[in-house]
Formats: C-alpha cells, sequence, structure tokens
C-alpha cells in the first residue's frame, strides 16, 4: 500500500506490552490537528498505551492516566507514565507540565520549579493536583495535570 500525506502524523493504542496494535486513532497530514487529537485521545483513551507519530518516527509516547494500575514504574524511554504516583523530584529538565481544567478547558503551562518550591521534590502529582485549580473559569474548577516531553532540537 502506497504512503500518502494521511500518513504524516498517526495516533495508535497499543496494548501494554506494545506487541500488538488495537487500533488507529488518528492520520493526519497536519501537526496542529494532529496534536489536537492527541491531546483528546489523552482524554478519552483511559489507561491506554498511546503512540504518536510523524511518518515513522516516535514524537510521543504515553501510558495515559486512569484505567488499570500498573507498577509505578515512573519514568521510561525519557517518558513519564502520568497517572502513576510520580513525586516532582521523579521529572527531568526535558518534561513540561501542563494543567486542564476539568469544567472550561482551558489549560496553562505549569512551571515545575515553582510546584517544587512550594509543595517540596517529595510532593506526588497526584496530590498537587487535588490542591490546584482553573483560575480561568468563575467556577475554579478542578485541574489535571498531563505531562510532556519537551521535543528534541
Amino acid at each position: 500500500m502506497a504512503k500518502t500525506a494521511e500518513d504524516n502524523f498517526r495516533i495508535e493504542v497499543w496494548d501494554r506490552e506494545e506487541k500488538e496494535l488495537v487500533e488507529t486513532i488518528s492520520r493526519s497530514p497536519d501537526s496542529s490537528v494532529s496534536q489536537a487529537a492527541w491531546q483528546a485521545a489523552i482524554r478519552r483513551r483511559p489507561g491506554m498505551l498511546l503512540i504518536h507519530y510523524n511518518s515513522r518516527h516516535v514524537m510521543e509516547k504515553l501510558l495515559t492516566p486512569g484505567g488499570t494500575p500498573v507498577e509505578p514504574q515512573a519514568i521510561v524511554d525519557g517518558s513519564v507514565h502520568a497517572g502513576l504516583d510520580v513525586s516532582l523530584g521523579d521529572l527531568r529538565e526535558w518534561h513540561t507540565l501542563r494543567a486542564w481544567c476539568k469544567n472550561c478547558g482551558h489549560h496553562a503551562q505549569v512551571k515545575t520549579a515553582g510546584l517544587i518550591r512550594r509543595y517540596g521534590k517529595g510532593a506526588l502529582l497526584s496530590t498537587v493536583e487535588r490542591a490546584l485549580f482553573c483560575t480561568s473559569c468563575d467556577r475554579g474548577g478542578p485541574v489535571r495535570i498531563e505531562i510532556h516531553k519537551l521535543p528534541r532540537n
């Protein structure tokens, strides 16, 4: 089968052992559309292993929050598996945090250094997540923290 522009960016769901492809969620020739689909896939596929590709190159790999618990191996292949009890001290310089409001969908970058100063290196992300709230919506909604890797240069 010939490759098309649709195959440039894709999001796949794999079993936890990464041996069997479960489904392909999205194919797109557009990076921005693919990034939006990636964020939606993280929210809608709890406890699943997602892989985001640009052609044959892995851009992001993530075991999504929720679902069945797994062994608390926090950092694997340079990716943090969100949803596990990861402490702020486990994060590396290439990890960034983004907080999403569960009510209004507003999202913002969160500075890890500021969280460490406030809560300490040993604070678990699950605990910090419960302490944060949205400042954008009038309801001050609860937030969910996502962990991302900075792109390679």
